[in-house]
C-alpha cells in the first residue's frame, strides 16, 4: 500500500484547471443554472491520465500496475452520496475537508471555485483496477468490487507503508481497524494472495524483468515455477501460477518485488 499525495502544488493547479474548464462549459446563463453537472458527462481521458501519472500507474488499492483501459476512477465520498453524515465520515481524510464539498444535483447558483462537487473533486478521485482478476474466469476486487461501501481510504494514510505490511505467505499484516476495509475490497482474495506470494518468495537469481519476459517465454517461466522453493509455493501454488491467463495478471504486481526488495527479504 502507498500514500497519495494530494497536495502537490503543480498536480493539484493542473486538476483544478480541468474541472473549472469542465463545470464552468456547464454553466448556461440564459436558464442560470448548471446543465449536465455530472461525473458520466466528464471526459476523463485527461484526468486519469493525470491520475495514473501521480500513482506510478498502481491500483490505489491492490498495486497492480494499470494502464488507460485497465483503470477505473474510484470515488472516495461516494459518487451516488446525498447525505451530509457521508461526506463526515470522509473529510479527515487527504486534502478533502478544504477541497470538496458534497453536491446535491440541484444547486441553482454557480459555483464559487474551489472548493468542488465530491462527484468530480480531483481529491475525492484517485485510480484503482478494473478488479478483474483471474479464479476460474474472473473475480472482483478493489474498486468494481467496493460499489459505494463505506470504507477508510488506506491511501491517505501517511505512512501507509508502515501500517500496511505483507507476509511472506502473501497475508496482510495490519491493524483491525482496517479489516472491513480489506474484506470489502477484496484485498485477500486468494488469487491476489498468491501473487503476493510468489513475488514475495521469488528465487534471488530472478528479478521483475525475468518474470515479465516469461509472460512470452515459456521455457523461462517453467524455469522460475520449478525454481520456487517448495516449502513457500505449493505444487497446487506452482500448477495455478504457470498457467496463461494467471502469469500474464501476475507479472503486473511487480510493486510486491520492489516491496521485497525494500524490505530486505
Amino acid at each position: 500500500m502507498e500514500y497519495i499525495d494530494k497536495t502537490n502544488p503543480n498536480v493539484k493547479q493542473n486538476a483544478h484547471n480541468i474541472l473549472k474548464k469542465f463545470i464552468d462549459e456547464q454553466w448556461q446563463n440564459d436558464t442560470n443554472r448548471y446543465v449536465n453537472l455530472a461525473y458520466e458527462y466528464f471526459d476523463k481521458v485527461e484526468f486519469c491520465e493525470l491520475l495514473l501519472k501521480e500513482q506510478n500507474h498502481y491500483c490505489c488499492y491492490c498495486m497492480k500496475h494499470i494502464l488507460n483501459k485497465e483503470t477505473t476512477i474510484e470515488h472516495i465520498i461516494p459518487n451516488k452520496a446525498k447525505k451530509e453524515s457521508i461526506y463526515s465520515d470522509y473529510k479527515i481524510y487527504g486534502d478533502i475537508e478544504s477541497n470538496v464539498f458534497l453536491w446535491q444535483g440541484n444547486m441553482s447558483s454557480k459555483i464559487n471555485l474551489p472548493p468542488f462537487p465530491h462527484i468530480l473533486a480531483y481529491e475525492n478521485l484517485v485510480a484503482s483496477c478494473n478488479g478483474s482478476i483471474p479464479k476460474e474466469g474472473n473475480a472482483k476486487c478493489c474498486n468494481n468490487k467496493r460499489g459505494s461501501e463505506k470504507i477508510i481510504p488506506v491511501f491517505y494514510i501517511a505512512n501507509a507503508k508502515e501500517e500496511f505490511e505483507y507476509d511472506v505467505s502473501g497475508i496482510i499484516i495490519c491493524d483491525k481497524k482496517y479489516y472491513d476495509t480489506i474484506s470489502c475490497l477484496a484485498l485477500e482474495h486468494q488469487t491476489l494472495q498468491l501473487f503476493r506470494r510468489c513475488w514475495l518468495n521469488l528465487p534471488s537469481r530472478y528479478d521483475a524483468l525475468d518474470v515479465i519476459d516469461a509472460g512470452k517465454d515459456k521455457e523461462l517461466r517453467e524455469q522460475i515455477v520449478d525454481d520456487m522453493d517448495f516449502s513457500k509455493i505449493s505444487v497446487r501454488d506452482r500448477e495455478t501460477i504457470r498457467t496463461e491467463p494467471y502469469w500474464n495478471s501476475f507479472m503486473n504486481y511487480f510493486w510486491f518485488y520492489l516491496y521485497k526488495q525494500d524490505k530486505g527479504i
